[in-house]
């Protein structure tokens, strides 16, 4: 009778510790996922933000360029009126 009792309390033990065990396991699997998901979105976000840097730069050199333009012109148009 004892052997039967031991041999049940190391099945109960070993149930509840398997139970825990793959609580575990399945709660750091979802973890994961969550993670992987969370580095892809960051991913993506920081990409958008490159190409957003990477136009507004673009548009900065463009008008920076316009602007030399118009400052040259402005100033050769201020040099034609000392002159005359």
């Amino acid at each position: 009778m004892t052997f039967f009792t031991v041999i049940v309390t190391s099945f109960v033990i070993f149930l509840v510790l398997y139970g825990r065990y793959m609580n575990a396991n399945g709660d750091i699997s979802k973890r994961r996922i969550q993670l992987d998901n969370l580095r892809d979105q960051v991913e993506f976000r920081v990409k958008k933000l490159r190409q957003g840097t990477e136009q507004i730069n673009k548009e900065i050199g463009e008008i920076a360029e316009r602007l030399e333009s118009l400052n040259q012109t402005y100033q050769m148009s201020m040099e034609e009126d000392n002159d005359s």
